[in-house]
């Protein structure tokens, strides 16, 4: 008996070491070893500078499919991306393009009729590393913190938060039975503000050496899911730095600013102010602080209306009435025209 009850210690004992054991080893550290081994290794994924993939989106509205479509996704070490596909709504441009040159981002949705720069809040950069944020963490100043252990649909998953050197914050759960990234979460400021942005990774497949998951499934409230599924993949394919540019602006001669800046009224008497400063064309709108106008083509300019979330991108025609420049406002599926002074 007294055996019995000794035995039983002992095996309690190496249980509670053994568990100990297990809980000490998870830390943000050695959780992201792990991970970057089930990836492939640094060396493999250091070796992957460019990623060319076609693939199709669908997106889903309240259980729904609400649309699908083509896109093709180019990137290239040093954070350059581009993200194109159809557009959505035809009265606008024919394309819908998410790029970062590494530097700065720019975009052309479905409100405009051009690319323009985006303002930064609406696009937190990786800092030189997206998908599958395990290397140069040091470097570029992320912090990284074991938080806990959770349960999801039947799988143990481990969350890291990274912290970004600007205080940025994103939850990272790591596959407790492969190490492999399952699901990240973070907030970001958009046009239409605040919004939570759940990712999920799926179907991994190993190309050169890499795990990559063919399947990404995104989250946004209230309920919208938009799943990613590729259909080609080439890695170390030689992409051009220029497909990542913002498309340089036309520059207009003295002659056509000239006749551009002015001050012109709508029907309502309401007064807009376009003049130059600093060699910029800038716009005074609704009685907001001036901000820059950009330059298409003779024919189009562009400029934000608002600053931050609730703003939006007014589409510019110069016309001609009367012998008298007049504009045509294109803004929030609203048209106004101007009739300058």
């Amino acid at each position: 008996m007294k055996k019995e009850f000794f035995l039983s210690l002992v095996i309690a004992f190496l249980y509670s070491c053994e568990t100990a054991n297990k809980k000490s080893i998870l830390t943000a550290d050695n959780i992201i070893k792990k991970s970057l081994i089930a990836h492939g290794g640094k060396n493999a994924l250091k070796g992957i500078t460019s990623q060319n993939e076609n693939g199709v989106t669908l997106i889903f509205i309240n259980d729904s499919l609400f649309r699908s479509n083509q896109y093709v996704s180019l990137k290239k070490t040093g954070g350059k991306s581009y993200y194109q596909s159809p557009s959505h709504q035809k009265k606008y441009g024919k394309k819908l393009i998410f790029a970062n040159n590494g530097d700065y981002s720019w975009t052309q949705n479905d409100g405009a009729f051009a690319p323009y720069l985006q303002p930064q809040e609406e696009h937190i950069s990786q800092g030189g590393e997206d998908y599958p944020y395990l290397l140069n963490l040091d470097a570029r100043g992320v912090k990284t913190f074991y938080v806990e252990t959770i349960i999801e649909e039947s799988e143990t998953l481990h969350r890291v938060d990274y912290t970004s050197s600007e205080g940025i914050k994103e939850e990272v759960y790591f596959a407790d039975s492969s190490w492999l990234i399952r699901k990240t979460r973070r907030f970001i400021e958009t046009s239409q503000g605040t919004a939570e942005m759940l990712r999920y990774f799926n179907d991994y497949r190993i190309i050169k050496n890499v795990a990559i998951p063919f399947r990404t499934e995104a989250h946004f409230p209230p309920r919208e899911m938009n799943i990613n599924i590729i259909k080609s993949l080439q890695l170390n394919d030689t992409i051009l730095d220029s497909r990542f540019e913002f498309p340089k602006p036309k520059n207009l001669g003295r002659t056509e600013i000239n006749a551009i800046v002015g001050a012109y009224y709508n029907l309502s008497k309401d007064v807009l102010k376009i003049f130059r400063k600093e060699g910029k064309i800038l716009v005074e709108y609704n009685n907001q602080p001036a901000t820059q106008m950009m330059v298409v083509d003779e024919n189009l300019l562009m400029f934000r209306d608002g600053i931050g979330g609730g703003s939006r991108i007014a589409n510019v025609f110069l016309k001609k009435k009367n012998n008298k420049t007049s504009l045509e406002i294109h803004l929030r599926d609203i048209i106004t025209e101007w009739v300058k002074k």
